[in-house]
């Protein structure tokens, strides 16, 4: 009888083991030149850990990637904002996003190698400069992956900046993050990527959540993203960026 259980243990761990082989993956940013992906991003932010009641801020954000030609072994990736609607404290305000791009050069693996921003048209040049210097997004693919390939477990660490307060009191802060290598689902005849994060302190901040990212290794890119996350106890922030037809 023990025997039969210690076989039957056995084929089990194999055939775990075989099947997390075969979800074996290397996440890697190799999309092909041309491609183009729209997103939508919803962000709502809460000036306390509070969530109950209405956001301070809501913003529903439209973006159109276009895969450029690629810049020697690096890609070239612009992100254009068409729109933004605001709602709570920024409702009824203009949209001055409407037109500005973000190029960036990244490597197979993530890295950001260059970033450039260029302002929407029409803006005064001190405002152009203003939210030139003031703009750090990197675009939707703004993750870096582990080296080698990976299996279902497989975890890694990153870091996020996050912008607590609002006016002369934002300051940035640096969240520490966990990612791990769930599964493979498939989709549509595509492979995805699900990886769930955990965020943490780091530097001394507060920094609690976490969320998931789904990745289409096939087209190396983002299908879908969601991130929860309170800082330092003053800033809860909830984002949802998906791919749209």
């Amino acid at each position: 009888m023990n025997r039969h259980v210690a076989l039957l243990g056995t084929g089990l761990l194999l055939a775990a083991a075989g099947q997390a082989h075969a979800q074996a993956i290397q996440l890697r940013f190799t999309p092909t030149v041309g491609q183009v992906t729209r997103y939508r991003m919803t962000s709502r932010t809460w000036t306390s850990a509070d969530t109950s009641g209405a956001a301070a801020m809501q913003a529903t954000m439209y973006q159109t990637q276009t895969v450029l030609p690629m810049d020697g072994p690096n890609y070239v990736v612009r992100t254009t904002f068409d729109s933004t609607v605001l709602g709570g404290a920024g409702a009824g305000r203009p949209d001055m996003m409407r037109g500005m791009a973000v190029t960036v050069h990244q490597d197979p693996q993530g890295h950001v190698v260059s970033r450039e921003i260029t302002p929407p048209p029409g803006l005064p040049a001190f405002v152009a400069n203003m939210m030139t210097k003031g703009n750090t997004s990197n675009g939707p693919n703004s993750r870096t992956w582990p080296e080698g390939s990976i299996s279902p477990g497989y975890t890694w660490t990153d870091s996020m900046p996050m912008t607590v307060g609002s006016g002369r009191n934002a300051r940035q802060v640096m969240c520490h993050l966990t990612w791990k290598f769930d599964r493979v689902d498939h989709e549509g005849g595509a492979r995805v990527a699900v990886v769930t994060t955990t965020a943490s302190s780091a530097a001394g901040e507060a920094c609690s959540g976490g969320g998931e990212t789904r990745f289409d290794v096939d087209a190396s890119r983002l299908v879908r993203s969601t991130m929860d996350m309170t800082v330092s106890g003053q800033t809860h922030v909830n984002t949802l960026m998906e791919t749209l037809p």
